[in-house]
């Protein structure tokens, strides 16, 4: 058989997909504001899971997104794409909120308590901001994001799916100021009316829970810190990396993009890939040789 475009069009169209949704740390066109000149062309983890996999890529992650925007997207992608082979949720910081532009359904403001990020015509960005800081307080973005968890694996029941938290969940977790809701957050995710739900139903799915080390969880984010353990000075609110030791340090993070940006580089996708590739095998008992 003489081998053409067309044949390896239609063997490319019958692999299986990996679909990935998160926050900055999934996004293919994430640029540093922190370190602009930096060359970040290069793949991010879906791109070398879904090459181990043997699937084709479609990353649909959006830096500053919120898990209202990973839910959305859950649903477009499986009414939309066929042949899913695996689906994998990189949830975001909890407080975050996101909003469809009423113009143009497409585009969306990601708000934090801190910042906004491209944000649609019309969005009260200001009206917003105040209010994650005064009513989406800890326990309220708690209980809505379980909740949103429960919806997104009621969507996947039928189609493989990984979760994992990619950020930590409380922004800014090594602030003094960030105390109070490191343990807000901890106290409600145990007593929360969905807690047994997600034990029984997509704990054995869902990577690191109960997610905060505090109850004997991770995230990501934990997992590279555990790697390349990092000490961080802080001005305000913004952190800026030390070193493993506590004194200055010079060279850059192996995992990480610059001593002031903790977003993953290169190697720190690839180490990204390389676990979530080995979770996989585990949590679907399968061999790869």
């Amino acid at each position: 058989m003489r081998w053409s475009f067309q044949n390896y069009i239609m063997l490319k169209s019958s692999r299986k997909k990996l679909i990935a949704i998160g926050c900055s740390f999934t996004e293919h066109y994430l640029t540093s504001d922190q370190s602009p000149n930096l060359n970040f062309d290069f793949p991010r983890w879906p791109q070398h899971l879904a090459d181990m996999l043997d699937m084709e890529c479609v990353n649909l992650g959006k830096a500053g997104a919120g898990n209202d925007y990973i839910l959305a997207k859950t649903v477009d992608a499986t009414l939309k794409e066929k042949n899913i082979g695996l689906v994998v949720l990189m949830w975001s910081e909890w407080r975050r909120m996101g909003f469809q532009c009423h113009t143009d359904w497409n585009k969306w403001t990601h708000i934090t308590e801190n910042t906004e990020r491209r944000p649609a015509p019309g969005v009260p960005v200001g009206y917003l901001k105040k209010f994650i800081l005064e009513k989406q307080n800890p326990p309220h973005a708690t209980r809505n994001t379980l909740r949103t968890f429960i919806h997104a694996e009621k969507i996947l029941r039928d189609i493989p799916y990984m979760f994992l938290q990619g950020t930590q969940n409380v922004v800014f977790r090594r602030s003094p100021t960030a105390q109070g809701s490191i343990r807000e957050t901890a106290n409600e995710i145990l007593k929360s009316p969905y807690l047994d739900y997600i034990e029984n139903n997509i704990s054995d799915k869902f990577i690191g829970w109960p997610l905060m080390k505090e109850i004997g969880g991770y995230c990501i984010d934990d997992i590279l810190n555990k790697e390349e353990p990092l000490h961080y000075r802080y001005r305000g609110t913004l952190r800026y990396y030390v070193s493993t030791f506590g004194g200055d340090k010079k060279d850059p993070p192996k995992f990480r993009i610059s001593d002031q940006d903790m977003h993953p580089n290169d190697e720190g996708h690839k180490f990204i890939a390389e676990f979530l590739y080995e979770q996989y095998k585990e949590i679907y008992n399968v061999k790869i040789f």
